[in-house]
């Protein structure tokens, strides 16, 4: 085993030593990173999920240990002693973010393309090959695959618009949004790209993996994304030790403050920089900020505590205030970009001060779960606890089932969609609960009344693995909306069959259980 050490360019970080075996992998096709720090329950299985690629012997795998204190380091070292592929990275001090242990090993990596892995996640095994494939086939700068988020309660797919369909050689921009859930998961892109454009992960607590890779799509000429499974996300017990997870909310929004002044600031092409601004406005500010300001009112009678929720709520509204002050110098309303109309009411009644409308409007949305609609010229709107001009918000789309029979040997599901985009309506996705990644497809259409039906084959239906199944129909390649049953449908009865079972759900959701 060979041990070189190198002073670090940065001299305000500790430096480190290089550890690799002797007979390292020459000329390496992907080099995966990894940041690692006092991860000793986890790491050996992050590790094992490199080593047991289908693609192992053309991949180097950095490991950056950000100066561990439990037995990390031991792992490590005993890993790097036995495997060629392995090149270790030891920090002498902690340097508090996973920027710079990523920006080391972009900068040792030898291969032509790069990926990321986190020290508590894992590949599906054949990941790597798969996104490599497809970058050699295409020449394209990136690609991104499907990521399935892993808890104790069940698993979700992450960022579904990455994943809900096969692309080639696509701008960025051609998918709406593609700027989020920028995590450091599922993807691959030529190393150059982030050499070229120096992009490096900026140093902070939070949001910095989001910085880095809206930097690295706006470098990309094409992109293309898969729907094979890549990557796992651990999110059991919800990972409480993660950096993220011991980040304060309010000091998530610091450094949400920080990328919107980059990107501000950074010279863009207009329609990139629209669609990055309107992620951080929308998705940071309002879906992932202020929609909780309901939650920061509680119930205790003691008035330490009710001056304690008062405090809370003044400092969300004067930090969104001063991260929505960005906002006002561009020469667009940020709203004309927002994906949810109720994204749009939040701004409006923020604007005017009306704090407690939002914390009425947010605690209704979250808890009632069977909402009512007003449907006004193929449009849909939720019916708010608000009055006028917010009792009625308009939703980007609304499904229901009209009808569900047996037919000869098919069952029929007779139904109707309102929305903008219903013309859009190309597929109905059956998604197994347990687990996401597993689902059946069937093409779909409606009419320009917005109503179609649905045939599904008996015998199709009970080839599915046994399970329950969530349904939707999807638009627009990867958005979806679940059918709604609003009233007691006997035919549904009617349309049982040995060992499948169609029903509503406690939330008034079409749902299929196959026995």
């Amino acid at each position: 085993m060979k041990l070189l050490s190198f002073a670090l360019k940065n001299k305000n970080v500790s430096d480190y030593e290089i550890i690799q075996h002797q007979s390292k992998i020459m000329d390496p096709l992907v080099t995966v990173v990894t940041p690692v720090f006092n991860n000793a329950a986890t790491i050996k299985k992050t590790i094992d999920s490199v080593l047991n690629q289908t693609l192992i012997d053309q991949i180097e795998y950095i490991l950056v240990d950000d100066g561990s204190t439990d037995k990390t380091r031991s792992i490590l070292l005993d890993y790097s002693s036995k495997h060629p592929n392995i090149k270790l990275a030891l920090l002498k001090r902690n340097t508090g973010t996973p920027a710079f242990p990523r920006n080391l090993g972009i900068e040792l990596a030898r291969a032509p393309y790069i990926s990321f892995l986190d020290a508590d996640d894992w590949f599906e095994l054949s990941g790597l090959e798969k996104l490599y494939r497809v970058l050699e086939e295409t020449g394209d700068d990136y690609v991104v695959g499907k990521t399935v988020k892993i808890r104790t309660d069940g698993t979700s797919i992450v960022g579904e618009h990455e994943s809900s369909t096969e692309r080639r050689s696509v701008p960025p921009a051609s998918i709406p949004h593609i700027f989020h859930h920028l995590g450091p998961r599922a993807r691959m892109m030529k190393t150059r790209i982030i050499k070229d454009n120096n992009i490096q992960f900026p140093a902070m607590k939070f949001a910095e993996d989001k910085q880095f890779f809206m930097d690295v799509l706006a470098c990309c000429k094409t992109i293309s994304t898969t729907k094979e499974v890549i990557y796992y996300l651990n999110r059991q017990n919800e990972n409480n030790g993660s950096l993220t997870s011991r980040t304060n909310v309010l000091d998530k929004m610091k450094c949400n403050q920080k990328v919107i002044r980059y990107f501000k600031e950074k010279e863009l092409d207009s329609d990139i920089k629209k669609m990055i601004l309107n992620r951080l406005f929308e998705f940071d500010c309002f879906t992932g900020f202020i929609n909780r300001y309901h939650t920061l009112r509680t119930n205790s009678p003691t008035y330490k505590q009710k001056a304690n929720d008062y405090m809370k709520r003044k400092a969300y509204t004067w930090t969104m205030k001063k991260t929505l002050k960005a906002a006002n110098d561009l020469d667009y309303d940020i709203t004309d970009h927002f994906f949810k109309p109720i994204n749009k009411v939040c701004y409006e009644l923020f604007k005017k001060g009306k704090y407690s409308e939002i914390e009425e409007l947010f605690r209704w949305h979250a808890k009632e779960k069977i909402k009512s609609y007003h449907f006004l010229e193929n449009k849909a709107f939720f019916i708010t606890p608000l009055q006028d001009p917010y009792k009625y918000i308009q939703i980007p789309m609304y499904a229901e089932l009209i009808d569900c029979i047996v037919v000869n040997d098919h069952i029929q599901l007779h139904i109707k969609a309102v929305g903008d985009d219903s013309a859009c309506i190309n597929e109905l996705l059956l998604r197994n609960r347990q687990s996401q990644a597993s689902e059946f497809i069937v093409q779909a259409s409606v009419q320009n009344n917005g109503e179609g039906v649905l045939s599904l084959p008996i015998d199709w239906i009970h080839s599915l693995p046994k399970s329950i199944y969530t349904i939707y129909l999807r638009y627009n390649d990867y958005q979806k909306v679940q059918l709604h049953i609003p009233r007691l449908m006997e035919s549904l009865k009617s349309a049982q069959h040995k060992n499948l079972h169609f029903y509503s759900t406690i939330n008034q959701n079409l749902a299929l259980k196959v026995k």
